[in-house]
């Protein structure tokens, strides 16, 4: 009986190192990132956060924050017409990302595009230490885009 509840105790461990191991796997998403648009070549900086058990990130900074007129430029064609008076500065473009430790990569979730209004499915996985490959797709992910985001900080 002591050998068994030495082995129970012993497995228990070795499963909350483990989910601890893939927690921090999982973290290594978290951040500032550099992005350049893909059509517009500006730079953004967005930074990835945890809501919950999921991935979101957020625009923090644009190089370019005001309209031709100077007023700051807004989410005009959100699909929400509440969040088409937000500042574009301030646009959360991810929502929902998992960690699939199977696959080293975040799945799920999906990614607005503010350029063309339209939400995407959406997956990442690092391309390298600091280089956060984000892909948004219809469907399937081989009918995607890929953009490249430098991890900062």
């Amino acid at each position: 009986m002591k050998r068994f509840i030495t082995t129970l105790l012993l497995t228990a461990a070795l499963c909350g190192a483990a989910d601890s191991v893939h927690a921090q796997e999982a973290d290594r998403i978290l951040g500032t990132y550099l992005v350049e648009g893909e059509t517009t070549h500006e730079l953004s900086k967005v930074r990835i956060y945890k809501k919950g058990d999921a991935y979101e990130a957020r625009i923090i900074w644009l190089e370019h924050p005001d309209d031709e007129a100077g007023h700051p430029r807004l989410d005009l064609l959100n699909p929400d017409p509440a969040l088409r008076s937000g500042r574009a500065d301030a646009i959360v473009l991810v929502r929902g990302l998992h960690y699939d430790a199977k696959k080293a990569k975040w799945t799920g979730g999906t990614i607005y595009n503010p350029v063309d209004g339209k939400i995407y499915d959406a997956q990442a996985e690092f391309d390298g230490p600091r280089k956060l490959r984000m892909r948004g797709y219809v469907g399937k992910p081989v009918f995607g885009r890929d953009l490249i985001w430098e991890k900062l900080e």
